[in-house]
C-alpha cells in the first residue's frame, strides 16, 4: 500500500504487516516462512507505466514475520538494492535477477553484473536469487523457464568463481544434455 502512495486510512502499510503477521503467527517455529512481494501484474503483462521502487514500505517490509521476503527486482533494473540490503536486516532478501514479463533469456553475463552490485549492499549469506515473479505467465514455455533458470546458475557460478568459490552444476548448459547433434 506505502508503494502506490495509499498510506492514509485503515489500508496503510502498518495495517497490511499486521495482516500478515496475524496470518504466519506460530509458523516461524515450524518452518521457513516466505513472503512475497509483487506489482500483481495481471497476466504478467507490465501493469504500471513507470518503474516502481519499494522504498515507501521497506521500513515496515523489515518488521515482517518471514524468514526471507521476495523482491521483484529485475524488471526495475535493481533501483532498489541499496534500500533492501539498508532497511531489510534480519531476513534473507530473496530479488528476481530475471524477468518473467519477456522471453527472452538473459545472458549469464547480465546477471553476474546483477548479482555483484546486490552483493554491494546484502550479505551473501542472506542473498537468494530467483526470477521476478515465477514463470507461469501465458506463453512461456516450460523450455523458456528452463533456460532462465540455468542463466541464473551460470551467472551464479561466474561470482563463485570470481570469489574463489565451488561452482555448481548446470546441466541446461552441459552439451551432454543437449538436444542439438553434436
Amino acid at each position: 500500500m506505502a508503494i502506490r502512495g495509499l498510506s492514509g486510512g485503515p489500508l496503510n502499510a502498518g495495517f497490511m504487516r499486521d495482516v500478515c503477521n496475524n496470518t504466519v503467527r506460530g509458523l516461524l517455529a515450524k518452518c521457513e516462512v516466505w513472503c512475497h512481494s509483487c506489482w500483481g501484474n495481471h497476466a504478467q503483462q507490465r501493469m504500471l507505466s513507470q518503474v516502481q521502487s519499494y522504498g515507501p514500505a521497506l521500513e515496515e517490509m523489515a518488521n515482517l514475520d518471514a524468514d526471507v521476503i521476495t523482491f521483484e527486482n529485475c524488471a526495475s533494473g535493481g533501483i532498489d538494492l541499496e534500500g533492501f540490503g539498508k532497511h531489510i536486516k534480519q531476513q534473507k532478501v530473496a530479488i528476481g535477477v530475471v524477468d518473467h514479463h519477456t522471453l527472452l533469456v538473459e545472458r549469464p553475463e547480465e546477471l553476474a553484473d546483477m548479482i555483484r552490485r546486490a552483493l554491494k549492499h546484502i550479505p551473501a549469506e542472506r542473498l537468494v536469487l530467483t526470477s521476478d515473479c515465477g514463470m507461469g505467465r501465458e506463453g512461456m514455455t516450460r523450455r523458456h523457464a528452463y533456460y532462465k533458470m540455468g542463466s541464473i546458475v551460470l551467472g551464479i557460478n561466474m561470482v563463485r568463481k570470481e570469489r574463489g568459490l565451488p561452482e555448481a552444476e548446470c546441466r541446461a548448459a552441459d552439451m551432454r544434455y543437449s538436444l542439438l547433434s553434436q
